[in-house]
């Protein structure tokens, strides 16, 4: 068996660094500290842009995207180190679309925030078993992917690349 040995953690200001000039890069790997400190940044802007661009909603949902596809790549390659696809990815990306989608051009989004809303048909809206399975499939799949991103990563080589906080003396 091979003797890895460790490097040193990414500081805050390396892992930004190394993320963000890999952004539309989904090949090889990340570490854990170079996700979760560029998640940490993506959630605070997202939250900032959202309060600013509060009076603009169609605004806020754009740049909320663009934060979001900038942490596509960096999610595969989180994937890719813990030895999993960045299929789990899309299939969550796609099923949490779909769901915004159903809820609101299927109506029950204008049903839920009209003014004089009737309850009962609110509810029986929610169950709606199109509306349960896509949410189901996003919630399974999303956390999936969350749980994915908290392992550690694979010390030896895999398909996409070697380790890049493992390394053998």
């Amino acid at each position: 068996m091979e003797n890895f040995k460790v490097r040193p953690q990414l500081g805050f200001g390396e892992a930004l660094k190394l993320a963000s000039g890999r952004l539309t890069d989904f090949n090889g790997r990340s570490r854990r500290s170079e996700f979760w400190w560029f998640m940490l940044v993506a959630i605070i802007a997202n939250i900032i842009f959202g309060l600013i661009l509060m009076a603009f909603p169609a605004a806020s949902q754009i740049v909320s995207i663009i934060i979001l596809l900038c942490c596509l790549g960096l999610t595969v390659r989180r994937l890719h180190d813990t030895g999993k696809s960045g299929i789990w990815v899309y299939v969550s990306f796609i099923a949490g679309i779909a769901y915004s989608m159903y809820f609101t051009f299927s109506g029950i989004a204008n049903e839920m925030t009209s003014v004089n809303a009737d309850p009962t048909t609110a509810l029986k809206m929610l169950f709606n078993p199109v509306l349960g399975i896509l949410g189901l499939i996003n919630l399974v799949s999303s956390l999936c992917v969350i749980i994915f991103c908290i392992l550690d990563g694979k010390p030896e080589t895999n398909k996409y690349g070697e380790s890049p906080k493992y390394y053998v003396e």
